[in-house]
């Protein structure tokens, strides 16, 4: 089964990007920045519906890293991400 949400970091976990259902909601260089990452998922779980189960955590490869770096941001579709990425319960 495929993960609705993907938390992506930067190599450097200097930016991530939340992804929700392909499209990105929030991008920041904290997720939760000011109130921590526990109360983003909380918020994520009551604005849209998810489970734990439903969210994945990855690094981004260094083609979409430097993409991000170069342009101040991931994309706003994660389909317009240029890695491979296994989005499926492992």
């Amino acid at each position: 089964m495929k993960k609705r949400v993907v938390i992506l970091s930067s190599q450097e976990d200097i930016w991530e990007a939340c992804y929700v259902d392909g499209k990105c909601v929030e991008q920041s260089h904290h997720l939760g920045e000011g109130k921590g990452k526990l109360h983003f998922i909380k918020e994520l779980s009551k604005t849209y519906g998810v489970t734990l189960d439903d969210i994945l955590e990855i690094g981004a490869p260094e083609i979409d890293d430097q993409e991000a770096m170069d342009c101040g941001a991931f994309p706003d579709l994660f389909s317009d991400l240029k890695g491979d990425y296994d989005l499926d319960d492992e």
